[in-house]
């Protein structure tokens, strides 16, 4: 069996920093194992913030009682996710519980992480179709040279 010669240069590796962004519910159907909703990469953390304070807003199809309704407004507007941006500024977690009837929650959580990414690998781009026509290099225009 023949093989060819390596011809592609490797990958390179880059590591950065964003946030996880997950909800999941527990409740009594699935035995209260963490069942996921949602899982999102962020790049900064008012982004993460952001979308945590949108879905608390529109919570209310979850149907809560009226007192989480209000914890979960008042969180999102009042001002209680400006300790979780600056928990997430320096690095810690930060997350919001919701209790739902007949015993379910829900929670959000958002993580600084680390990850890695994989770039691929850099390839020589095509010559132009006007240099492989065989047209001439100069431009067409007069306007177009540099004086």
């Amino acid at each position: 069996m023949r093989t060819s010669p390596r011809t592609t240069a490797p990958v390179r590796a880059l590591v950065q920093r964003g946030f996880r962004f997950e909800v999941l519910r527990y409740g009594p159907a699935n035995g209260f194992v963490p069942e996921p909703v949602d899982l999102r990469l962020l790049a900064e953390p008012r982004d993460a913030i952001r979308v945590l304070r949108v879905q608390l807003r529109s919570s209310h199809v979850l149907g809560l009682t009226s007192y989480e309704a209000g914890r979960a407004l008042y969180w999102a507007d009042q001002g209680g996710w400006v300790q979780a941006l600056g928990a997430l500024h320096r690095g810690e977690s930060c997350g919001f519980t919701l209790m739902l009837r007949k015993g379910r929650h829900m929670e959000w959580h958002v993580r600084p992480l680390a990850y890695l990414t994989l770039s691929p690998p850099c390839s020589p781009s095509p010559a132009p179709a006007s240099a492989r026509a065989g047209a001439p290099d100069t431009p067409a225009t007069p306007s177009a040279r540099p004086r």
